[in-house]
């Protein structure tokens, strides 16, 4: 998520979810309801986990964290955002709190979240953490502080965890080189504890490719996927306002150390990009995050975008759509889904009666 102001919310809205069903509908409980895009309004830097039977949603919200859940995908559009936690009047983390996530690690939850001061000063932007006091998501969180790179101090947003099958947990995150102005760059760092960086960070990807440079350069919002011993970390490239901001992918192949630069490679151009169309556009997609059907077989994306190429006075909305991957063994995310179009509930889905 790229320095900006927080934008004003908004009811959340669910589009309409009428219209033909496709034959991979027609084996389904007739209750499993299809899903269409824009899931919710706003939704910027969107969050979902299938936990206990139920999709938990979060996003971006301002001086707070909401998290929200429903039996069923399409049921989040019109469930009821619960805060679980809210920013103090002031202090290093009282201001524009973006980018939200919760990791089950442990037996507890933890979320991460980027904030800066009650001046909502950039060069103040730092990741923080909070702790569950039980396995209870909308229980009581308490406040970890800052997660802090030994021996560095500098800005830090669009922070993520990952597991690896080996048991190693790492962190990466959105930074620059310095607390000042420069590109935003992807880190990773090992961490000892869920709250707790230990080593250096090391810099994975920088933007120094043509399309990360739309509007100013960023890699920012890194998300990983795992299969088959490889590791793949999708980030977003370009200023999140213009419609060029898009995905990028990075491999790590099996056997290989995350922590050795040159042992990731880099695509040279988007893995997800704008849908570009007169009627029914999807621009700017991306800060996207990955969840699995209820019965663990299928793959799904969320991420934001707008519907127009003129984002001004715009708010981004949270979006949800399968993907799938190549017979070499990559995500392949097709193209973003225009709005209004129904699409498959995930597999394995039966709501509560």
């Amino acid at each position: 998520m790229a320095s900006r102001s927080p934008l004003p919310l908004l009811l959340a809205m669910a589009w309409p979810l009428a219209g033909p069903t496709s034959s991979a509908e027609d084996s389904r409980p007739a209750s499993a309801r299809p899903v269409s895009n824009p899931l919710i309004a706003p939704g910027a830097d969107p969050w979902i986990r299938h936990h206990r039977g139920e999709y938990w949603f979060t996003a971006t919200a301002g001086n707070r964290i909401d998290i929200r859940h429903a039996p069923t995908l399409a049921g989040l559009a019109t469930a009821r955002p619960v805060t679980v936690w809210r920013a103090p009047a002031s202090g290093p983390c009282s201001s524009d709190i973006w980018a939200p996530e919760f990791h089950l690690l442990d037996g507890r939850w933890y979320v991460y979240f980027t904030a800066t001061d009650e001046h909502r000063t950039d060069s103040n932007r730092r990741v923080y953490v909070l702790e569950s006091e039980s396995d209870d998501l909308l229980g009581r969180f308490v406040e970890k502080g800052r997660l802090a790179v030994p021996g560095d101090d500098a800005y830090a947003i669009d922070a993520t965890v990952h597991r690896r099958a080996d048991g190693r947990l790492y962190c990466l995150w959105s930074g620059r080189q310095e607390s000042g102005r420069g590109p935003q760059n992807i880190y990773i760092a090992a961490m000892e504890n869920p709250w707790t960086l230990k080593g250096p960070r090391i810099r994975l990807s920088t933007p120094d490719q043509p399309w990360e440079r739309h509007g100013w350069e960023v890699n920012e919002g890194p998300e990983v996927l795992e299969r088959n011993g490889r590791m793949f970390v999708v980030y977003s490239g370009s200023g999140y306002t213009t419609p060029q901001y898009s995905l990028g992918l990075l491999t790590l192949e099996p056997g290989a150390d995350p922590l050795e630069p040159a042992r990731w490679t880099k695509s040279r151009e988007p893995v997800f990009r704008a849908l570009d169309r007169e009627a029914g556009g999807v621009f700017g997609p991306g800060h996207n995050g990955f969840f699995k059907s209820p019965d663990g077989i299928e793959d799904w994306i969320v991420y934001h975008a707008w519907d127009r190429r003129e984002t001004r006075g715009l708010q981004r909305s949270a979006r949800v759509q399968r993907f799938r991957w190549t017979d070499d063994g990559r995500p392949d995310f097709g193209e973003p889904q225009p709005p209004g179009v129904p699409i498959a509930a995930p597999s394995g889905e039966v709501p509560r009666p």
